[in-house]
């Protein structure tokens, strides 16, 4: 059986309702490619669609295919600038770095991640009082947190779960900089494009710092006056951010353009779905998230599968709807900083997420099956790890913030995250004393 259709000595275009088959030599700047000639799996696209917005995007899939399908009703046109980005580009940038043990790296994390509050927080004092923003300290930051990201995306992780209400709104912008750029290196962007993606994610909120704090930090229901005031804050943002040369351009188009919609019913402008930058549409999503998972003035913070279910149920109306599913693909069902019960009863603390096997993280038990309080006990679950009746651990559901009395800005939790006690957590010995572990297959 032929994998694929051998290359046509004649150049054919059939004509079906809203796509058509063309010769990779026939494609053009602008078009959208929605199917190529063989599996998407077989080629290193990084989305299944993506519109033809460069020379070289022409170029990959002329080297990879003989034919595609284009859908010319996604067709992009070209001539509004450099505000038109692409739902998804194709190719990207392949890291083989080596992976250091979350033990080792959470120190480096943690000092990152405060040092990063200070700043974050000087940035909106700064906004308050007309003052400029210091870019130059906004770029080392994000330039320290991307380097621990890519030696153990894990720590760096773990303590955007941390954030204490007080402080919503800085902590919110310094976690939506952290994930976008997490986001990008599994989208295999370059580190330039991953850098700005975390200036936008740090200064996307800015605008909130200039809306009434009692509106902003209303513990109710806003009333519908109280919630136009809340959407301001896009146009504050651009307003403060567009009078800086030194600020990138997709950073001040976040900040103004995250509450948009691809079916054009978002604010400030109503802009449609092609006027919606790449950089954008992920701050969109991440902003989403983690919104939906922190505790808020007017809202507990729910389950991660909640939040995936806001995102999926948004897509191609609010979200872009691929970009949904590759965050989804890499943050994993249970992503690190989540509470979530085994199938004994027990509940855990996903510590650090497994590169291939998403359902068998590492997790720390804190409590029994009576959901009393327990001495921290270390899982690997990646392993075949069986309790005393020989049945394998695993996890049954995911849990929120704050259940059974357990607070990720306690500090019971954030002591977990000490490098001696990540260290003797790892070794086998710390394991349950009545459990078994044999390695699992991949």
């Amino acid at each position: 059986m032929k994998l694929f259709k051998s290359r046509r000595k004649r150049q054919h275009t059939l004509q079906v309702p809203t796509r058509r088959r063309l010769h990779v030599s026939h494609l053009e700047l602008g078009m959208y490619v929605c199917e190529l000639d063989r599996p998407w799996r077989q080629t290193d696209f990084l989305f299944q669609g993506f519109p033809l917005l460069k020379v070289e995007h022409l170029q990959a899939v002329r080297q990879r295919c003989d034919y595609v399908f284009v859908d010319d009703t996604r067709r992009v046109s070209l001539d509004q600038g450099t505000f038109i980005m692409p739902s998804a580009t194709p190719g990207r940038v392949k890291r083989d770095l080596p992976r250091i043990p979350l033990s080792l790296e959470v120190e480096e994390a943690r000092q990152a991640y405060q040092a990063s509050g200070l700043v974050i927080d000087q940035v909106l004092i700064d906004v308050q009082h007309g003052r400029p923003i210091d870019t130059r300290s906004c770029q080392v930051l994000v330039k320290r947190n991307l380097e621990s990201l890519l030696r153990n995306e894990s720590a760096m992780l773990w303590l955007t779960r941390l954030k204490a209400q007080d402080r919503y709104t800085g902590l919110h912008c310094l976690s939506v900089s952290i994930l976008a750029m997490g986001f990008g290196v599994h989208l295999g962007l370059s580190n330039e494009k991953i850098e700005t993606l975390g200036i936008a994610g740090l200064l996307h909120d800015v605008g909130k710092i200039k809306v009434d704090p009692r509106i902003l930090n209303k513990p109710g229901k806003l009333t519908s006056e109280e919630f136009e005031q809340i959407k301001l804050h896009p146009a504050f943002g651009f307003q403060v951010l567009q009078g800086q040369a030194d600020i990138p351009p997709a950073a001040v188009q976040a900040a103004h353009a995250h509450h948009e919609r691809l079916d054009s019913r978002g604010y400030p402008l109503g802009l449609d779905r092609h006027q919606i930058p790449f950089i954008t549409r992920i701050i969109t999503i991440v902003d989403a998230f983690d919104a939906i998972t922190s505790h808020r003035p007017y809202d507990d913070a729910r389950p991660i599968q909640v939040a995936y279910d806001v995102l999926r149920s948004g897509g191609d109306k609010q979200f872009d709807e691929a970009l949904v599913h590759e965050f989804i693909r890499w943050l994993g069902v249970f992503p690190v900083g989540t509470l979530v019960e085994l199938h004994t009863g027990e509940v855990a603390l996903v510590l650090e997420k497994h590169e291939k096997l998403h359902l068998r993280p590492k997790v720390v038990v804190l409590r029994d099956a009576e959901k009393r309080p327990c001495e921290a006990r270390y899982l690997d679950l990646a392993q075949l790890t069986v309790d005393a009746q020989g049945v394998a651990y695993r996890i049954s559901s995911g849990l929120p913030d704050g259940a059974y009395g357990l607070y990720l800005a306690d500090p019971e939790l954030q002591a977990i995250l000490h490098p001696e006690l990540l260290a003797t957590l790892e070794p086998e010995s710390a394991l349950n004393p009545g459990a078994r572990r044999t390695q699992l297959p991949l």
